[in-house]
């Protein structure tokens, strides 16, 4: 039976940008579909009070911070 988390994509700042649920069977399933969204930065996976993993993800998806120089 699927779990639900919750997953948050944080600014440099820590604070939240994104916020989304998703349905999965294991953690593992839960931190794949947080490395898979769009966009660099921190995520963070939860499944209710409990903080299931930070992952830090690069991507080539959005312009380097040189880009706004």
């Amino acid at each position: 039976m699927p779990n639900n988390y919750r997953i948050y994509r944080l600014d440099r700042a820590n604070h939240v940008l994104e916020a989304e649920w998703v349905s999965a069977e294991t953690d593992e399933e839960a931190i794949a579909a947080a490395r898979a969204l769009k966009g660099s930065g921190l995520r963070e996976v939860w499944m209710g009070d409990r903080l299931v993993a930070a992952v830090r993800v690069n991507t080539t998806d959005e312009p380097s911070s040189a880009f706004w120089l």
